[in-house]
């Protein structure tokens, strides 16, 4: 998968769990196992995953193909990052099925990530090569 796609699919995935969020934010924080009082934590993370998935969207299409590297290394940490926090929660405080399923989603973009790093590296050093 090239890099613009795959920073879309995480735009629309980050984009989906943000709309979710601020649709049906008493339907969401269940799944988690947390019994929300009201709506303004959900509505501020609600707001953060749609700011977050319109600047995915921005990489998308702005980022050259020479200067990739480094973002997909942020974008690499980053989902690191998040997965290990979502992993900690699913064990400390969740302990749900959507707990598992958001690691699970943290996860396969860091294996996603790490795939993209795998390949521009390979590419470059077949091109230095020839």
């Amino acid at each position: 998968m090239k890099f613009k796609h795959f920073v879309l699919l995480n735009s629309l995935v980050v984009f989906l769990f943000g709309a979710a969020f601020i649709i049906r934010p008493f339907d969401m924080m269940p799944l988690y196992g947390v019994v929300q009082s009201g709506w303004g934590m959900t509505g501020l993370l609600a707001v953060t995953l749609i700011g977050f998935a319109i600047v995915l969207s921005s990489i998308a299409f702005a980022v050259p193909e020479e200067r990739q590297q480094p973002v997909t290394i942020a974008l690499l940490l980053a989902n690191l990052l998040a997965f290990v926090l979502s992993l900690a929660q699913q064990q400390a405080l969740w302990n749900t099925a959507m707990g598992w399923v958001t690691a699970g989603v943290y996860f396969a973009f860091v294996l996603g990530y790490a795939g993209l790093l795998v390949k521009e590296t390979t590419a470059r050093h077949a091109e230095h090569r020839a």
